[in-house]
């Protein structure tokens, strides 16, 4: 069943959320770099609460809440679009990261692979100019949300569609050419793999999913690589927001 905006313990909250996104992105019409930070900050926010609603136990608590605290902190300071991306885009790394852990339950192997990409993105990072630090951090975000994605399709159909998308992330990184390139084409990939795992908490979802996906399509018309980032954070965010809501609604 789908639920509404507002039906579970944190509905309030969720909604807040939903109509500062809507409130800050009309407030900066026709300033694409603003909007870009909107969209970014919002999809780091609706990961950390995801993160907190699936810790059930409390294992990565006090990890999460210092990873927003963070995020905020860094808000505070950024100054310019590039600063922005760093602090979003990292603070999507680190949600992600917890969420893997969440997810691997312990596994050995996906342990093993999140700690591979962790120590590759910081020694990628290393002296790195902001663009790219953006860009790297999204590189590592996909595998951490492709492996999420795995382990909730098991050995089912959805499965060879992420492996798809997979292949469409790496064929991407071999043609990218700048920092920017590598950055849409993460970002694009995650877009991707959130439809897969919205539609796998619940087939219902599945309409709502498609709308953004087609609203996602159109949009990718544009060969404005700014209004591709955007859009991108804005699908990523809405996916987000939607899974987070379900989950909420249902997840006692």
């Amino acid at each position: 069943m789908v639920y509404p905006p507002g039906q579970g313990k944190c509905g309030d909250l969720l909604m807040n959320l939903w109509r500062r996104y809507l409130e800050q992105y009309a407030e900066r019409d026709g300033d694409v770099a603003g909007q870009i930070v909107v969209a970014a900050y919002h999809a780091a926010d609706i990961f950390g609460f995801l993160s907190l609603s699936l810790d059930r136990g409390g294992r990565l608590r006090s990890v999460i809440e210092q990873r927003i605290r963070y995020f905020q902190e860094a808000a505070q300071k950024a100054t310019n679009l590039d600063d922005c991306l760093v602090n979003a885009t990292f603070t999507l790394y680190n949600h992600l990261n917890s969420l893997c852990h969440q997810f691997s339950g312990g596994n050995p192997t996906a342990e093993n692979l999140i700690r591979e990409l962790d120590e590759h993105v910081h020694t990628r990072i290393r002296n790195a100019r902001q663009p790219d630090r953006s860009a790297a951090a999204l590189r590592a975000a996909f595998p951490l949300l492709s492996l999420i994605a795995l382990f909730l399709a098991g050995a089912g159909e959805a499965s060879r569609i992420i492996r798809q998308a997979e292949e469409r992330f790496a064929a991407g990184s071999r043609c990218a050419g700048t920092d920017r390139d590598h950055l849409i084409n993460a970002l694009y990939r995650m877009v991707e793999i959130m439809q897969i795992v919205t539609v796998l908490s619940d087939t219902e979802l599945q309409g709502q999913v498609h709308q953004i996906a087609s609203a996602f399509k159109e949009e990718d018309e544009t060969s404005n690589l700014d209004l591709k980032i955007r859009n991108g954070f804005c699908r990523l965010f809405e996916l987000g927001h939607l899974l987070a809501t379900h989950l909420d609604a249902t997840i006692a």
